[in-house]
């Protein structure tokens, strides 16, 4: 256990949408061309990898508190969420609506965000016994080690072993593309507990 404390996975989940909140404040803050590109290339890799962590660890284990349907619904949004970033992404930064186009991709971020911190985090929270929100919270911050860090919307969204291999190779091909394009990247302000 990090520092021998157990984690809460509703708090892990709310640190990755606190940071792209923040993110964004960031990018609409500045006016240096440099900075705001970094800033959406840290945007698109934090949406991305807890789009798809959230999907390989934490929606699974949505049926056992009774939550299914809602598992059903949020890979539903991520979807399109996942639509939204991968625009972000391939549309050109240079280009003259790039604003609104990454700001249309964190504006449903957000709000699929806020639906999850208000409606569903609670009745988790509820019916995890201490024990299991610790399992599923570090197998979270184990799938957001694992997954691609840059959109994949065509890829399976099932959560499942299909997925996770995908996510594998999108991976791979993912570091390829950042190291070829040689994208930056900035600091994170909130960050995840080492496990």
């Amino acid at each position: 256990m990090a520092g021998g404390q157990l984690l809460d996975v509703t708090q892990e989940i709310k640190l990755d949408h606190d940071n792209v909140r923040e993110l964004f404040d960031r990018y609409k803050a500045t006016s240096d061309a440099k900075k705001k590109r970094a800033i959406a290339n840290t945007l698109i890799r934090e949406m991305a990898i807890h789009s798809d962590a959230e999907e390989v660890s934490v929606y699974n284990d949505y049926a056992t508190v009774g939550l299914s349907d809602v598992a059903t619904h949020n890979k539903e949004d991520h979807a399109e969420v996942k639509k939204l970033v991968y625009a972000a992404d391939s549309h050109g930064f240079d280009k003259p609506d790039y604003d609104d186009v990454l700001a249309k991709a964190v504006t449903a971020f957000d709000a699929h965000a806020r639906e999850e911190e208000t409606d569903q985090h609670p009745t988790l929270r509820q019916k995890l016994s201490a024990e299991d929100n610790n399992r599923i919270a570090r197998a979270f911050l184990k799938a957001r080690t694992m997954v691609p860090s840059r959109p994949h919307p065509w890829a399976p969204q099932t959560g499942g072993i299909a997925q996770k291999a995908a996510g594998a190779q999108g991976k791979l091909h993912d570091k390829v593309v950042e190291t070829l394009t040689d994208r930056d990247f900035v600091d994170v302000k909130y960050t995840h507990p080492e496990f």
